[in-house]
């Protein structure tokens, strides 16, 4: 299943895990009714988690990253490394996705990635 094709408005988040090459958020989906696993694969980081009141997801929406300025988290990156900079399993050259999470409650936070796997449990 395609990210973009999921309705995650009303989602619960239920947990966040943060490996060395992948981040998997774990989501209650009340349009499926399912719980839906996540995968960030080629993980590079995260910004905006915040601890909040409210783990309600209102929209989630996916980017591919086409501008080396277009965040600080990007600029920063690419600042930091060169482009064609292999780190791992990660080479920077074969494109960044930005994964924004909006909750509920206003807040939201962008994980960034090379791929993404969506699993149902």
């Amino acid at each position: 299943m395609n990210f973009c094709d999921i309705d995650w408005a009303d989602s619960d988040i239920e947990k966040i895990e943060i490996e060395y090459n992948c981040a998997t958020l774990f989501v209650f989906n009340y349009t499926l009714q399912k719980q839906l696993i996540v995968k960030f694969n080629g993980f590079i980081g995260l910004t905006n988690l915040l601890i909040w009141d409210d783990q309600m997801i209102d929209h989630a929406e996916v980017h591919e990253v086409q501008d080396n300025n277009s965040t600080p988290f990007i600029q920063m990156l690419f600042a930091t490394y060169d482009k064609d900079f292999n780190y791992g399993e990660r080479w920077l050259n074969k494109g960044i996705l930005e994964v924004q999470i909006h909750l509920v409650n206003h807040t939201f936070f962008s994980l960034y990635c090379q791929s993404i796997d969506i699993t149902f449990d």
